[in-house]
């Protein structure tokens, strides 16, 4: 695979801390959160866990949730604290170039074009297929 150009990570879209997916939490995780936050393991549970699989997993996004840490600014606010599933998704190193892809395509400028308006006329494209799709 050929290398990519530098993604700029001050203009990332943040897609996986805002589209499908799930962030677990070790123990370890927990401890070091609730650490930077200030809380005790207890308190970060209560505030911050948001789902447990039946299984025993924690975590603190799931599905298509914004992850509850991101800021307005599109940035990680527990960066320096951020659990392992975060730490090591690194979307320009993915077998499957279409994250990495995306992520650049949505950097790129586009001339009076909201991302708000894109997701609507697309939306209503596929809301059209589907009811002709029934017909």
């Amino acid at each position: 695979m050929p290398p990519h150009d530098p993604l700029d990570c001050l203009k990332c879209p943040a897609l996986c801390c805002r589209m499908a997916g799930y962030v677990r939490v070790s123990r370890d995780d927990i401890r070091r959160l609730a650490k930077f936050l200030n809380l005790t393991v207890r308190q970060f549970e209560e505030r911050h866990i948001i789902e447990k699989t039946r299984k025993g997993e924690k975590r603190i996004k799931a599905g298509y949730r914004t992850c509850q840490f991101l800021t307005p600014d599109r940035m990680c606010g527990v960066y320096e604290a951020r659990p392992r599933d975060c730490r090591g998704y690194v979307c320009w190193n993915q077998d499957d170039e279409t994250v990495y892809d995306f992520a650049r395509f949505l950097q790129m400028p586009v001339d009076n074009l909201r991302a708000g308006e894109v997701a609507a006329d697309a939306k209503e494209k596929l809301a059209r297929a589907k009811r002709q799709a029934r017909r």
